[in-house]
């Protein structure tokens, strides 16, 4: 394996989701953070991820901008789903 993690990753859902959990399991007992509900922590972690993920792989495009606010729903209730599967 030349490498855990790279972009082309996170272009799919299933490991972005994975990503998005991680993520937020790993920040939420930091002090400010842990006061924001985690269905809008998500959603802030897979928006950015999104951003950032599309301006790496150079396919970032402003009027997609709709398109990445909805897909970062659709990822941050995945990612809650797996939150609630632990409980």
């Amino acid at each position: 394996m030349d490498s855990f993690l790279t972009w082309d990753i996170l272009t799919t859902y299933a490991s972005f989701i994975s990503i998005v959990f991680m993520t937020e399991e790993f920040i939420r007992d930091l002090k400010y953070v842990n006061k924001i509900p985690t269905k809008y922590l998500c959603f802030i972690i897979s928006f950015l991820l999104i951003l950032i993920t599309n301006f790496a792989l150079n396919t970032f495009r402003f009027v997609d901008i709709v398109l990445y606010f909805l897909s970062s729903i659709s990822i941050s209730l995945g990612s809650i789903g797996l939150s609630k599967f632990n409980e």
